[in-house]
């Protein structure tokens, strides 16, 4: 009787942990998140961060992984720097869009597409958290996730529908920096990055968004 009460009693421990691990937040608590992110992110001038990628395919075996740094400075400048395992960067600064992979270049125009757009929106989201949370293109609903925060945002964007099933957002407990992004597609394939390191108004040279 003993064992069976201890059994019981573990598996009630389990059912409150999952709870508190996927507890929706209350209206309240949602606000008091996002002052809280506003305030994070108010002050920010530059960031630097170390991220990896995860590539899910489901007809590949494996998962493609990458590495490298992002930089951001000023309200619009954003450099993601691959070293691993191939070394390519992309830029956005200025309304453009600059890729070098190996030496190939190209230059694109945001203005070009709504999609580029809204693409730059979310890139500098993930430095400025409160940006990414919007709520005219996304149905978004907010969890706690162990001691940090999960935003999961569904499109409600006719565009973003196309390529986009859910956007999951990991906002840390204590920075309130994002330390996840998630970007599930339609097929249920799906990029994480995970960011760490992350060095706030530190000096980040202007080079660093020249495109050479």
């Amino acid at each position: 009787m003993k064992n069976l009460t201890l059994k019981y009693n573990f598996i009630f421990i389990l059912i409150l942990n999952g709870f508190w691990v996927n507890a929706q937040l209350s209206p309240a608590e949602v606000k008091t998140l996002k002052q809280n992110i506003n305030s994070a992110t108010a002050d920010l001038t530059s960031l630097q961060s170390d991220f990896t990628q995860t590539k899910h395919l489901d007809f590949m075996e494996n998962d493609v992984k990458s590495s490298g740094k992002l930089y951001f400075k000023s309200k619009s400048k954003i450099r993601w720097e691959y070293s691993s395992p191939f070394s390519y960067y992309v830029i956005f600064n200025n309304e453009k869009m600059f890729v070098n992979d190996n030496g190939q270049k190209k230059e694109t125009e945001l203005s070009s597409s709504k999609l580029l757009k809204d693409l730059n929106k979310i890139m500098l989201g993930t430095v400025q958290g409160s940006t990414v949370l919007d709520e005219s293109k996304f149905k978004i609903a907010y969890w706690r996730s162990g001691s940090d925060y999960l935003a999961k945002m569904t499109p409600t964007d006719k565009t973003y529908k196309k390529y986009i099933q859910q956007i999951e957002l990991t906002f840390d407990g204590k920075t309130y920096l994002l330390k996840k992004i998630k970007t599930i597609e339609p097929s249920l394939d799906y990029t994480l990055i995970e960011f760490r390191n992350q060095k706030k108004n530190i000096t980040v040279a202007d080079e660093k968004f020249a495109f050479k």
